[in-house]
C-alpha cells in the first residue's frame, strides 16, 4: 500500500470513529479543505485497497458497523409510487435497507447504495429523487428490485415482509 497523507489517514480515523455516514462536506470542515479534495482522497483510499461505501448520507467504513446484525437478500416487486410506503416500512420494523440493486439486461447487476434507518433517511431519499428528477433503479426492470437488508433478530424481518405483503408489495 502506498504511502498515506496525515489528511487521508484523519479522514480512515474519523470514519473508523463512526457506525454512521459521514458526509464529505463535514470531513472537508472537520480538515480544512474542500469536498472536493475529500472525493479525491476517498479514490485513493479506495485505490488503497480501503473499503469506503458512498451512500446518500455519506461515507462509511465497511466493517465498521455492528457485527451481531444479521444480513439477507431480499427480491421486491411493486409500482415506483410505492417506493416510499415499501422503505417506511422496513425501517418502522427495524430493518435497515443497504442498497437496492437491479439486473439489467444490458448492464448486468446494477447498485445503489442507501444505508436508510430511519423515516428522516427514507425521507432524505425520496427528496433527492424527486429534486434531482432521477428515475428509480427499478424501473429499469418493471418493479422487480432486490435490496439487502440488516436486522437484529429474524421476527423484524419477519413482521416487515408480512407487513410489505400486506400493502400489496410483493416480496419474492
Amino acid at each position: 500500500m502506498a504511502e498515506l497523507t496525515q489528511r487521508q489517514q484523519a479522514v480512515i480515523d474519523t470514519l473508523k470513529k463512526r457506525t454512521t455516514p459521514v458526509s464529505g462536506q463535514a470531513l472537508a470542515e472537520k480538515l480544512g479543505v474542500t469536498r472536493q479534495v475529500i472525493v479525491h482522497d476517498i479514490a485513493v483510499l479506495r485505490a488503497a485497497g480501503i473499503e469506503i461505501l458512498s451512500t446518500p448520507k455519506g461515507y462509511l467504513l465497511l466493517g465498521n458497523s455492528a457485527t451481531h446484525l444479521k444480513r439477507t437478500l431480499l427480491a421486491v416487486c411493486h409500482r415506483p409510487e410505492d417506493t416510499e410506503t415499501e422503505l417506511n416500512t422496513f425501517v418502522d420494523c427495524g430493518v435497515r435497507v443497504l442498497d437496492v440493486r437491479v439486473e439489467h439486461s444490458v448492464y448486468g447487476e446494477l447498485i445503489g447504495n442507501l444505508y436508510l434507518s430511519s423515516r428522516r433517511d427514507v425521507a432524505h431519499f425520496m427528496r433527492k429523487i424527486e429534486g434531482e428528477g432521477a428515475p428509480l433503479l427499478s424501473t429499469l426492470t418493471g418493479g422487480l428490485h432486490y435490496h439487502q437488508v440488516e436486522y437484529a433478530a429474524d421476527d423484524m424481518l419477519q413482521e416487515a415482509i408480512a407487513k410489505l405483503q400486506g400493502a400489496g408489495i410483493q416480496v419474492l
